[in-house]
């Protein structure tokens, strides 16, 4: 399900980052920020950031970054739906319910995130299939990992490609 981003937007305003994180993590006041050990890996000294003004989250150890929301999902092992209604009840905010038209369009979002991997899938396969295509791009210097990563694929000229 997704929500309204005036909800996500007017759930983050009401949370205090500090006192979400500290209920989790002992921190400190450090200036304007708070300052903690990180919970996403062991350390002696902390290197874990709390900033409420901002609403973010920083670790310069391990690049752990967000916000409520991604903290709370990641540290409790959540899921994305268990993480806003936990946050929502302590917000005091009700959970918009899905209408069937949200369902029915999310269902046609999906439905179009299918074709598009499938087409995607077509492509990268027609590529590892065509020699000319794969040495042009091995031959301007991407690698194998750069091709993966990227999902680059190839469409035959000749419109017959089924």
């Amino acid at each position: 399900m997704s929500f309204p981003r005036a909800f996500l937007q007017d759930l983050q305003d009401r949370l205090v980052l500090s006192d979400i994180i500290g209920s989790r993590v002992k921190g400190t006041r450090a200036g304007r920020e708070f300052k903690a050990c990180c919970p996403f890996h062991k350390e002696k000294t902390p290197s874990f950031t709390i900033n409420n003004e901002k609403g973010f989250y920083h670790c310069f150890g391990c690049g752990a970054h967000g916000d409520a929301i991604k903290f709370v999902q990641e540290h409790d092992n959540l899921s994305f739906m268990e993480t806003i209604e936990l946050l929502a009840a302590q917000a005091g905010m009700q959970v918009p319910q899905q209408t069937p038209e949200d369902r029915q369009k999310a269902e046609e979002q999906k439905t179009l995130y299918d074709l598009i991997e499938a087409v995607t899938a077509f492509y990268e396969k027609t590529l590892s299939s065509h020699r000319e295509a794969y040495s042009y791009l091995t031959n301007r210097g991407l690698s194998n990992e750069t091709i993966k990563m990227f999902r680059l694929g190839y469409a035959p000229s000749d419109g017959r490609a089924v």
